[in-house]
């Protein structure tokens, strides 16, 4: 599929679909010139009720009188007041209705005041995410028949550098978001560790970023006793990734980007219930998304250094398993007891956030993990818990959450946590008192980072969807990708 801007007269404009919006009870600027051509034809299918402005609702109309687009697209952006809040549901909806068309058009600058630059990504980066889909694995026979346009574009006044640039940057954050959905869609007899592995070095050929994979010998030698003690009840050999993309200074600190990569998390031990156990294919969407950041950072250019470092095993009940009451030794020398084994995350990032701050002296590290239930229970799955040390950073990160439609919410850390990790046997247990899980996990974390600025994104309930539309979400790329860019100005 191209995707393409595009200028000249959106009445005259030669096109399969012409997508416009309207408000509730009010035209868009793009809609009042669509209706004055038609001599009042909009306007009268509003009175009729044949398109009410509701948010999301799509209407097509063939041949629609006074353009020469073959059909035009109507969708409801609701409410003009709610703004921004309501881009992101109607731009998804018009995109999904036009699947079966050869060539669609845009027009949606009008949409809610919203800056163009930012608009512009948006548009390229829904295109791709809901126009282009991921392997489902079903017999060729059985595939929905599905026909992407051949060709996309956003209507605009004027080609500018800038409006360029951001066209050509959501197109890189889609396809980014596109290769972490992938990877969370894969079942874990595909997605293994080593799967992972290769994948970051066939993208760290294409993208010219340096990756080192770190196999069960090399992780034994650097005393990684946590993650090595969550892989050992699996036949699958755990893997570390570092991914070392250098867009900055040679001296310039780097940002560490950390995550989570249980490519199958039965909780070991400590079994899960089985109701719902398919969907812990999703508990490497964290790596999954420090993968696609450091691509789309690579494929930007970005002028920052990133070391994305990422931990992939599985969680299993074998013979060698971990047990409840086992005490592990990390990275930093720190013992801990594991009282459920299906506390696993924090076991296996623990030695990677020590191992990156300690190689690397990164100026941040930002830690992503599917990581608690208790983070769906406080949140539910609009907002990713967020974590830090360090104010300014979290609210850097808050900001592009907003900027990004990819909101984190902020939740406390504290002594009143850590204190509930006391261990009579060890330096601290895997978990902590009843109550307030995403908190204690997160001052588990905390106990590794020492003073480099920090934050921890609990994504478990916003990494993918459960039900019907069962699938990986590729958050929290696009809080990460604004992130970073943030930081290069």
């Amino acid at each position: 599929m191209k995707l393409t801007l595009e200028t000249g007269d959106l009445i005259t404009l030669k096109t399969d679909a012409l997508i416009i919006g309207v408000y509730r009870h009010k035209l868009t600027r793009n809609a009042e010139l669509v209706d004055q051509a038609s001599k009042g034809a909009l306007s009268a299918l509003i009175k009729g009720g044949d398109i009410t402005g509701c948010l999301g609702e799509v209407a097509i109309f063939p041949a629609f009188p006074g353009i020469t687009a073959k059909r035009l697209v109507v969708v409801g952006l609701g409410v003009e007041a709610d703004g921004v809040l309501n881009f992101e549901a109607p731009l998804k909806a018009a995109i999904k209705s036009i699947y079966f068309v050869k060539t669609a058009t845009i027009a949606c600058l009008d949409w809610f005041d919203l800056q163009p630059e930012w608009i512009a990504e948006q548009v390229a980066s829904q295109a791709i995410q809901v126009l282009e889909k991921t392997p489902d694995y079903k017999a060729k026979s059985q595939r929905p028949d599905w026909k992407q346009p051949k060709s996309f574009s956003l209507l605009v006044d004027e080609k500018t550098e800038d409006m360029t640039q951001a066209f050509a940057e959501g197109a890189i954050l889609g396809k980014s978001c596109m290769l972490a959905k992938e990877l969370g869609n894969a079942p874990a007899n595909i997605c293994t560790p080593k799967y992972m592995a290769d994948l970051c070095i066939k993208l760290g050929a294409s993208l010219k970023f340096d990756v080192t994979v770190f196999e069960e010998k090399a992780l034994r030698k650097l005393k990684m006793g946590c993650f090595l003690g969550v892989a050992q009840g699996s036949k699958q050999p755990p893997y570390m990734v570092v991914m070392e993309y250098n867009g900055g200074a040679k001296d310039e600190a780097p940002v560490a980007l950390i995550g989570k990569g249980l490519t199958f998390d039965s909780g070991g031990i400590s079994l899960k219930p089985s109701k719902g156990m398919d969907e812990m294919k999703y508990d490497m969407c964290g790596a999954a998304s420090v993968i696609a950041t450091v691509a789309a950072a690579a494929s930007m250019k970005l002028p920052i250094n990133v070391v994305g470092v990422i931990g992939c095993t599985e969680n299993m009940p074998g013979g060698s398993a971990t047990k409840p009451g086992d005490i592990l030794t990390s990275y930093l020398g720190k013992t801990v007891e594991v009282l459920n084994t299906d506390a696993e995350g924090r076991l296996v990032l623990c030695d990677l956030l020590a191992y990156a701050i300690d190689k690397f002296k990164p100026s941040m590290a930002v830690d992503i993990a599917t990581l608690t239930g208790a983070c769906v229970v406080a949140l539910g799955n609009e907002y990713t818990g967020l974590f830090s040390t360090n104010e300014e950073m979290a609210m850097e990160l808050l900001q592009a959450g907003e900027n990004s439609l990819d909101k984190c919410w902020r939740l406390p850390l504290g002594r009143a946590y850590s204190k509930s990790l006391k261990s009579n046997f060890a330096d601290l247990a895997n978990i902590g008192t009843p109550g307030a899980g995403a908190c204690t996990a997160a001052a588990f974390l905390q106990a590794f980072v020492g003073d480099t600025p920090w934050a921890h994104l609990d994504i478990a309930g916003t990494a993918w969807t459960s039900g019907k539309n069962k699938g990986s979400t590729a958050r929290p790329v696009p809080l990460l990708v604004c992130f970073l860019r943030d930081l290069c100005h």
